[in-house]
C-alpha cells in the first residue's frame, strides 16, 4: 500500500536585510514546507530490489600529502553526490591492518612506489582502480561501468 507520509520541515529561504537577535542573520527568513511520500510494503507487494553493495574506499586519515587527502575528499563528495552507496575504510586507524594489506595486495602501484597509496576503490573483491582512473572515468561519464554497478536511469 502506499502510505502518504508528510513530513514537515523548515527551510530558511532568506532574502532581505534584517536584525535578528537570538540567530544573527543578514536577512529576512521565510519559512517553506516540504511533504515526501513514502511507499511502503504490503501484503503480496514484491520486495524492493536489492541494494548494490557499496563500494570500498580506501583512505588515509592522517596523510601528510595535499593530493592524496584532496583525491579522497572529491571521491567521497562525487559519490554522495550520486547517491552511490560507498564504505569508506581508513587504513590509518588502529585495528584496520587487514583491510590494509587487503588493500595493497589487490591494488595497482604506481612506478617508483612501494606500495599502492589511498584512495583506492574496491567492489567487493574486485579491485576498481585509484583517483586517477575514477577521474578519468566521471570526466568521460562511464563511472558506473568503471565501479561495476548497474547505471540509474
Amino acid at each position: 500500500t502506499v502510505q502518504e507520509i508528510f513530513l514537515f520541515f523548515s527551510v530558511l529561504l532568506c532574502t532581505q536585510p534584517s536584525l535578528h537577535t537570538a540567530y544573527p542573520c543578514q536577512s529576512v527568513c521565510y519559512l517553506h514546507t516540504v511533504s515526501i511520500t513514502q511507499v511502503t510494503m504490503g501484503e503480496g507487494e514484491p520486495a524492493p530490489a536489492a541494494t548494490p553493495p557499496a563500494i570500498k574506499i580506501f583512505i588515509s586519515g592522517n596523510s601528510g600529502s595535499k593530493e592524496i587527502s584532496t583525491s579522497q575528499q572529491k571521491i567521497t563528495m562525487i559519490m554522495k553526490s550520486l547517491g552511490i552507496a560507498m564504505d569508506v575504510v581508513d587504513i590509518a586507524a588502529p585495528g584496520t591492518e587487514e583491510q590494509r594489506d587487503f588493500m595493497r595486495a589487490g591494488a595497482k602501484k604506481k612506478e617508483g612506489q612501494r606500495f599502492a597509496l589511498p584512495p583506492q576503490l574496491f567492489n567487493g573483491e574486485k579491485y576498481c582502480g585509484d583517483y586517477d582512473d575514477f577521474d578519468v572515468a566521471n570526466e568521460d561519464d562511464e563511472l558506473e561501468e568503471f565501479l561495476g554497478i548497474p547505471r540509474k536511469t
